[in-house]
């Protein structure tokens, strides 16, 4: 996936490149997360990546002011619970074209592998 969101500057705006890479790393893993299992609440995404809910939260506010996620209402199928409903993160369109989903060149191995395989073009 391609690094979300630039290097965020201090006050006085000297950059804090230590900080901000290993930041992006993690976001690029809840970000990653969301892609691979779909929309998801903080619980979910702290326990699958190990984080506490308090620092997923942050990494999702900031992935969401970065346009990569978006916070939806979880839909209640049955009887609804007492207090407020879980929110889920899905990645926006922006978010998905950040990784590198190489499907056409995916589909072009396929076809050449079984042209390859069952003996010429006629097979594809």
């Amino acid at each position: 996936m391609k690094n979300v969101g630039e290097a965020r500057e201090t006050p006085t705006g000297a950059p804090q490149e230590e900080l901000a890479t290993g930041e992006r790393s993690t976001r690029n893993r809840v970000a990653r997360s969301i892609l691979d299992h779909g929309p998801s609440t903080v619980a979910d995404l702290a326990g699958r990546l190990g984080l506490t809910q308090a620092a997923v939260r942050r990494h999702l506010d900031a992935l969401v002011a970065d346009d990569v996620v978006e916070a939806r209402e979880q839909r209640i199928y049955g009887a609804r619970t007492r207090g407020r409903p879980a929110k889920v993160f899905a990645l926006t369109d922006c978010g998905r074209d950040a990784f590198d989903q190489s499907y056409d060149k995916l589909a072009a191995d396929a076809m050449r592998w079984i042209a390859a395989r069952e003996g010429g073009d006629e097979a594809v």
